[in-house]
């Protein structure tokens, strides 16, 4: 990301990234490369249209349960990275009888999870903590399985991999979904969209190279279902329709409105890939 250069804006790109994931690489240029005025209104825009949403990306009962049935053990402490609102969260405190630590670097998000955690009376099972990724200071081995959806690349498949392997138990699972490519010739304008939003989409076979090379042996692997995408982008696009009146004229509007497009036209030869990984 090009941008600021002083310290204090570097730790606040670094917070822009961690609070907000959903936001592409793109769109924190956008808002990180002009003057904090119009970075602040982009912010404003982009948390008016999706405050009221909940779900931030694409996600589903049906995927994470499925992705949880594929575990080969019954977990005893979980630790969830990443977990934004909870969507995930509540649903694997409900498969499963483990403890489990959500974390995420938004304490609004949290809020949120936490009022679903006590309505579900489930505080005896999920606890959370407003902590980065990077640096979630918990012992190492503490836990039988580390899950992550859609988060992993806000610090890089590649680094979250080999920083996160030391907080797994021995022959504990990593559990996470990634945005990869699906087809082996995609559309250039799916292409050209992805390399500014996210550089380093690669497709599954490399990640599944990669899990390796950093010390895991993939056990199963399936590409996020269609109804998962449907249940982020439709209410999405509802919501713009909502505010089209006064916001289309919007940055924030437009980035987004654009990727409901690209979706709709491209989904299928790019789409987020589970892989479950137990750690060698």
């Amino acid at each position: 990301l090009i941008g600021y250069t002083q310290p204090e804006n570097r730790l606040f790109q670094g917070r822009l990234i961690s609070d907000y994931p959903i936001l592409g690489a793109a769109r924190l240029h956008i808002a990180l490369s002009k003057d904090m005025n119009e970075h602040e209104e982009y912010m404003k825009d982009f948390l008016r249209i999706f405050a009221a949403l909940e779900f931030w990306g694409p996600n589903s009962k049906e995927d994470t349960t499925k992705a949880f049935a594929l575990l080969k053990h019954s977990p005893d402490m979980m630790l969830e990275i990443g977990c934004g609102n909870g969507n995930s969260t509540t649903i694997l405190a409900d498969l499963s009888d483990a403890k489990i630590i959500a974390i995420d670097n938004e304490q609004s998000a949290l809020d949120r999870l936490e009022e679903k955690i006590a309505k579900s009376n489930l505080e005896h099972k999920v606890s959370t903590q407003c902590v980065s990724m990077t640096e979630p200071g918990f012992e190492n081995g503490m836990f039988d399985v580390i899950w992550a959806e859609a988060s992993m690349y806000v610090m890089g498949v590649r680094n979250a991999l080999i920083k996160w392997k030391p907080l797994l138990k021995t022959n504990g699972t990593l559990v996470f979904s990634d945005l990869v490519w699906l087809s082996k010739s995609p559309d250039k304008e799916a292409v050209d969209f992805w390399k500014n939003e996210y550089p380093d989409m690669r497709n599954v076979d490399t990640r599944i190279s990669q899990i390796d090379k950093a010390g895991y042996q993939v056990e199963e692997s399936f590409a996020l279902s269609e109804a998962a995408w449907r249940q982020y982008y439709e209410p999405l696009q509802k919501r713009l329709d909502e505010v089209a009146a006064s916001m289309s004229s919007c940055q924030a509007y437009k980035d987004i409105q654009k990727e409901i497009n690209l979706y709709k036209k491209h989904l299928g030869e790019f789409g987020y890939q589970f892989f479950i990984a137990k750690k060698r």
